[in-house]
């Protein structure tokens, strides 16, 4: 019998099919749907636990039966079935990235810059790509591409992805059939380049050796080396491309010129600035291609070694030279090179990106870059600055923590050193505002005592964190860095008002958690004896704490009625309640003539007169 009213089915049909063995076990008979909270009744059947209750909603004439058997059940002997449960939520995280691999992959657009040239990230392609499912929990490799806008990034990433499809797949590294339209990332031939930002392939590939697993992502960057656009955002995405990247390809066209060793000097010093404030390893290997070489019989890996080598000659050779970071670089074992000859014209005009239209030697040393790099893949996994593995859900969160910074709008970087200060004084802002939220915490454990509750007042609190407040606020002020007055002024005010907001939210609660202390003691203290005389002390505790802490805070009149209403409520009996709510208005009274600040006139005489009244009610 089907439910009229069934809740959608959420397992996919493809999912189903290939776990046809188990889908009589977990679907329910009566919502035709895999199992939610499943139970069992008497006779061994299981359903829905609202499906069943659904069904023995209206009472039958014969008895409560089996949708299935028909065997008379108790209603009220539901057994819920826990390992069941585990199992189909098992099965439904097999089928959900089953499903994303058969899906049609594409470029996704994980970093863009808004109209007014901030960066923005998409949050919604982090969590599809960084952390849904069991491979947030996964060790992962990144492989990124930067370098001038329509140089051929796109095409190589083309080429990877098919290599890698392949590599997941278990079969021979290859590049596809020779007669095969290229597909993937955008690569068109013209003058007009893609939306800047960073685009990256919208499922990862999964890798497993030993029985270990790995993500591999792939990403282009667009944008990083635009001599004519925006500085600040070639600087931003280059250096949100080194930090993410594990692998990261430096895309020049014919040989290393001036204007990329200055870009990558400057991203070399804002990365390693970066990396060390964010934990993150920085640059764990740069692999330099030169395109369109104007040698076709020198090329490779070879040629490229003995190329960076004259290279980092004639910058040894400049007098202070401007290039100490490259050229530290360069002499690193963690960078490689490869020199890749002309594509050829009848590529460049057929704009299809088929290997049969490539040159022989281009589509060959192609070959050998991309199935040196693929084949050597499990050397590049993603480290932190101790050189340990992190996951895929560690660099979600360092990125979603470094754009969110990098596109506030009164973040403007004119330096390397201004992006480092920036981030510094970010992370030292969130030190602090953990030690104020520990320093509250350590007040009021979870464990103390009502009477040490009850000890300090919510205004004397008050006092207490006003005072820590004060303290750590300056204490971040004489701790910024950078010569930017106006940006210490707005990170100020942040942290102004960041310090209020959580003293705020801890007096209200301690506010809430003092007046129940008070109650639960007249309680105890008017349980005890349930008799006129329990009702006199468990009022008079009760209300003798709150009256007090009501003409602190609010005033006399207000502590007359908080007096009576809980001495009342704290009683058994209309003994109790009178009684409390008599000596809460004689507290409350008690307290105004105490209080020098309590109301005369006209006004205190119309509230007294409706504290007479809670009082006879």
């Amino acid at each position: 019998m089907g439910n009229s009213g069934a809740k959608p089915c959420t397992m996919p049909q493809e999912g189903a099919a290939r776990f046809s063995k188990l889908e009589e076990e977990i679907t329910c008979s009566l919502c035709l749907c895999e199992l939610t909270d499943p139970v069992s009744i008497i006779c061994g059947h299981t359903f829905c636990k609202a499906c069943i209750t659904k069904y023995w909603s209206t009472p039958p004439p014969l008895g409560y039966r089996c949708p299935e058997c028909r065997r008379i059940c108790p209603k009220d002997q539901l057994i819920p079935v826990y390992r069941l449960q585990n199992m189909i939520e098992k099965v439904q995280i097999a089928v959900k990235e089953e499903q994303a691999r058969q899906e049609a992959a594409s470029a996704l657009h994980l970093v863009y810059s808004d109209h007014q040239g901030r960066l923005q990230l998409d949050e919604s392609v982090l969590q599809r790509c960084f952390l849904e499912g069991e491979v947030a929990g996964y060790p992962l490799c990144l492989i990124c591409v930067i370098g001038e806008k329509r140089k051929g990034k796109s095409t190589l990433m083309n080429y990877i992805l098919r290599a890698l499809h392949s590599l997941e797949a278990g079969q021979p590294i290859g590049l596809g059939l020779d007669d095969e339209d290229l597909v993937g990332f955008d690569w068109r031939n013209g003058a007009d380049g893609l939306t800047k930002g960073i685009w990256i392939w919208s499922r990862p590939f999964i890798l497993e050796r030993s029985g270990e697993k790995m993500a591999v992502f792939v990403l282009d960057t667009e944008g990083s080396l635009d001599i004519e656009g925006n500085r600040e955002n070639c600087i931003k995405l280059s250096t949100l491309s080194m930090l993410l990247s594990s692998y990261l390809i430096f895309n020049v066209s014919n040989c290393l010129k001036t204007t990329e060793l200055d870009y990558l000097e400057m991203y070399l010093h804002v990365s390693e600035l970066t990396g060390t404030s964010l934990s993150i390893q920085y640059l764990q290997h740069l692999d330099i291609l030169v395109r369109d070489w104007q040698e076709p019989d020198n090329c490779g890996r070879e040629a490229a070694r003995d190329y960076l080598e004259r290279e980092r000659e004639k910058l040894r050779l400049l007098k202070d030279s401007a290039y100490r970071r490259v050229l530290d670089t360069l002499r690193s074992p963690s960078v490689s090179g490869f020199l890749l000859p002309h594509p050829g014209k009848r590529f460049l005009r057929s704009g299809e990106g088929r290997l049969a239209d490539m040159d022989d030697d281009f589509r060959g040393h192609l070959r050998r870059y991309i199935s040196d790099l693929v084949a050597g893949i499990w050397l590049f996994q993603k480290t932190d600055i101790r050189d340990e593995r992190i996951t895929c859900a560690k660099v979600g969160a360092a990125l979603k923590e470094f754009v969110g910074i990098l596109r506030k709008e009164e973040y403007k970087f004119g330096s390397p050193m201004e992006m480092f200060y920036s981030l510094e004084n970010r992370k030292y802002m969130t030190i602090l505002l953990k030690r104020f939220q520990d320093f509250m915490d350590q007040q009021v454990p979870a464990g103390t005592s009502p009477f040490k509750v009850l000890g300090v007042r919510t205004s004397q609190m008050r006092s207490i964190v006003d005072e820590q407040a004060s303290i750590l606020l300056d204490t971040y002020e004489h701790t910024l860095q950078g010569e930017n007055a106006a940006e210490k002024e707005l990170l100020m005010n942040e942290m102004k008002a960041l310090l209020a907001e959580k003293q705020e939210k801890f007096c209200a609660e301690y506010s809430k958690r003092f007046t129940k202390c008070a109650v639960v003691l007249g309680c105890v203290v008017g349980g005890g004896v349930l008799s006129l005389a329990g009702g006199i002390a468990g009022a008079a505790v009760a209300g003798t704490v709150l009256a007090a802490e009501a003409v602190g805070l609010l005033g006399s009149t207000t502590a007359a009625v908080v007096g009576g209403a809980v001495g009342g409520s704290v009683t058994l009996g209309a003994i109790g309640s009178s009684v409390g709510a008599g000596v809460g208005g004689v507290i409350g009274h008690v307290e105004e003539k105490k209080d020098p600040t309590s109301e005369r006139g006209p006004k205190a005489e119309e509230s007294t007169s409706d504290t007479h009244d809670l009082v006879d009610k």
